[in-house]
């Protein structure tokens, strides 16, 4: 997670991946809404669809700050993030890396923040 986050109330910013490839590495870069200054990107699953890699990335609860007290942590937020990874047993025919969450939009499948690489 970046430190450069904006609370963006009326949701003005996109959500934005970004994805690169070098060798056998790959790194997943962008920036998405998140309903809770507190909260994180996870991983949810990553799994081969044929010759395609999919990644699945979501927000991530941290419910210790998610109180009422806390009035001035909820966003929605807009975080950086960046995800790192290695491809084992060579690279596919294409990447497709997918963000869902109740804050982000875009063109992806389902709603979500989506992007694609072929090799």
């Amino acid at each position: 997670m970046g430190s450069e986050w904006i609370r963006d109330f009326l949701q003005a910013e996109d959500d934005v991946l970004a994805l690169t490839v070098a060798g056998d590495q790959f790194t997943v870069e962008g920036t998405a809404h998140l309903e809770w200054e507190c909260d994180s990107f996870g991983l949810k699953h990553v799994f081969m669809n044929g010759r395609v890699g999919e990644i699945y990335l979501e927000p991530v609860a941290n419910d210790a700050c998610r109180t009422n007290e806390n009035k001035a942590g909820r966003g929605p937020w807009l975080a950086p993030f960046s995800v790192t990874g290695r491809f084992d047993g060579g690279l596919p025919d294409a990447l497709e890396v997918h963000l869902e969450g109740r804050f982000i939009r875009g063109d992806g499948p389902r709603g979500g923040a989506y992007t694609r690489q072929e090799f």
